[in-house]
C-alpha cells in the first residue's frame, strides 16, 4: 500500500509482500476459540508489530512457535490495515528463523516472465525443482502469475538477479 513519504525509491516497485523480523514477544488467542493466534513482534529497534496468524498462514518450517523466537512474518502490502498501535497485519507466511535452513527466501507475486513484483528476484525453472500448494500436495500448473514463497541458494548478482529455485509453493489464497 502506498503512503505519501514511503514511495519507492531509485525506480524500485514496492513489494507486494513486506517482511517483518524481530523476536515473538507474546502469542495469545485472536479469535474463533483459539483457531486464530496474535503473535506479537519485537523488531531490533524495540517497535512492536503485531500479526493475526489463522489456518490459511503458510509456516516455511512445520514447527511450533513459541515466545523467544525469533522469526519473520510476511504480510500483504495491498490489504488494508487497521490504523491502530502497534500495527496489525494478516501474517500470510511466517519463517521461523535459525532452525537450520541456510538459504534465501522470496515471497512475492511473480509476473508471466517470472519476475518478482518488486523486479529483484527472477526464478530460472528446472525440472528438479519441486513446486507445490501451501498443504505439500504438488501443483501441476502455471507458475507465473501467482503469488509464491521461493526457497533458493545461490544467484547470479544481476538485476534482476536470477535463481534457479530448489522449492516453489504457490500461495493460491492470498
Amino acid at each position: 500500500m502506498y503512503y505519501p513519504g514511503n514511495e519507492p525509491t531509485n525506480n524500485t516497485a514496492w513489494p507486494m509482500f513486506m517482511p517483518v523480523t524481530g523476536i515473538i514477544r507474546n502469542i495469545t488467542d485472536f479469535s474463533n476459540g483459539g483457531c486464530v493466534k496474535l503473535f506479537s513482534v519485537v523488531k531490533k529497534d524495540g517497535s512492536v508489530t503485531d500479526f493475526i496468524v489463522d489456518s490459511s498462514t503458510y509456516f516455511t518450517e512445520n514447527i511450533p512457535l513459541r515466545e523467544g523466537m525469533l522469526a519473520t512474518f510476511y504480510y500483504n502490502t495491498n490489504v488494508p490495515a487497521v490504523l491502530i498501535y502497534p500495527p496489525q497485519f494478516r501474517a500470510v507466511v511466517v519463517e521461523p528463523l535459525n532452525t537450520g535452513y541456510n538459504g534465501k527466501i522470496k515471497v512475492d507475486y511473480f509476473d508471466s516472465d517470472f519476475v518478482s513484483s518488486d523486479g529483484t528476484l527472477q526464478i530460472n525453472m528446472s525440472p528438479d525443482t519441486g513446486i507445490y500448494l501451501q498443504n505439500g500436495q504438488y501443483f501441476n500448473g502455471s507458475i507465473a502469475e501467482h503469488n509464491l514463497v521461493v526457497f533458493y541458494n545461490s544467484a547470479t548478482k544481476s538485476i534482476p538477479v536470477l535463481t534457479t529455485p530448489e522449492k516453489i509453493v504457490v500461495l493460491c489464497n492470498s
